[in-house]
């Protein structure tokens, strides 16, 4: 899809907005709400009709969403112009590894305007400044106590690890590798849980040790790499294995106030996806 090519021209400048496989986020000052972009699933398999957004409160789950049509917003005018009814009008379809980008010719002016009054109206603090005067309650937990012993940091990693392992599986049902999806795993528990990238790193790291099943290690890329080669409903089926046996393992009970950034509900790192 060259997803982080096309919402890098969409230049929508919230801050801290980052792609993870083809769906964009974008996260607030300390707040619990996000929004997630995708593109919107027609009943053809891998073509799209338009965008869909999603504003998410991490303990509440899903609060608003929108459909925005490709039609609707201009973005394939110009390129259909020649085209007949039936062929592929206000559509992208995502058929081919090689050549341009299925977007490319698309007008992105009127789907910028449209997502930014959606904002405006559902999340207006997404729009807001992000604020570096401070660091985060993690932060300092983190990097100025022996963390390992710290059960409140280690229960927060646990939780990092499985959606991590969530959005490995989501990926599967959009046809994607776990090897792709791992690579922009930290970034997305920077956005989504509000921990650092280093903490991010290590959520990966304890994500792909269930996922192979051995220690961190030369063989580490070989063992991915064979998962990544076998048919999408044999990387799910391991990866849900691998999250249920990490969610099986004992955490340490919280022994302090929660952390600013409250935990990601299932409904951020949805599973199957509608088609």
């Amino acid at each position: 899809m060259h997803a982080r090519e096309f919402f890098d021209r969409l230049d929508l400048s919230l801050p801290f907005g980052t792609v993870v496989g083809d769906v964009y986020y974008a996260t607030p000052t300390d707040s619990p709400i996000r929004l997630r972009i995708e593109f919107a699933h027609t009943v053809m398999d891998r073509q799209y009709d338009g965008l869909r957004l999603a504003v998410i409160h991490a303990e509440r789950g899903t609060l608003d969403t929108v459909h925005l049509p490709f039609a609707e917003h201009g973005t394939f005018t110009r390129r259909d112009a020649g085209r007949s009814s039936g062929d592929g009008r206000g559509v992208i379809r995502d058929w081919h590894q090689d050549g341009l980008p299925p977007w490319a010719g698309a007008d992105l002016t009127g789907l910028r305007t449209a997502i930014l009054d959606f904002i405006q109206v559902s999340c207006p603090a997404l729009t807001a400044p992000r604020s570096f005067t401070a660091p985060g309650p993690w932060a300092d937990r983190w990097h100025e106590t022996l963390w390992a012993t710290d059960p409140v940091v280690l229960t927060r990693l646990h939780e990092a690890t499985q959606a991590v392992l969530d959005l490995a599986e989501s990926g599967t049902y959009d046809g994607r590798p776990i090897t792709e999806t791992l690579c922009n795993s930290r970034y997305y528990v920077m956005d989504m849980l509000g921990l650092p990238l280093d903490q991010g790193m290590l959520a990966e790291a304890a994500a792909i040790t269930q996922l192979t099943g051995r220690r961190l290690g030369p063989d580490t890329a070989e063992a991915l790499e064979r998962i990544a080669s076998m048919p999408m409903d044999k990387q799910r089926a391991i990866v849900h294995a691998a999250f249920r046996r990490r969610a099986a393992t004992s955490t340490p009970l919280r022994t302090s106030s929660p952390p600013a950034h409250p935990g990601p509900a299932s409904a951020q790192t949805p599973a199957p996806r509608s088609r």
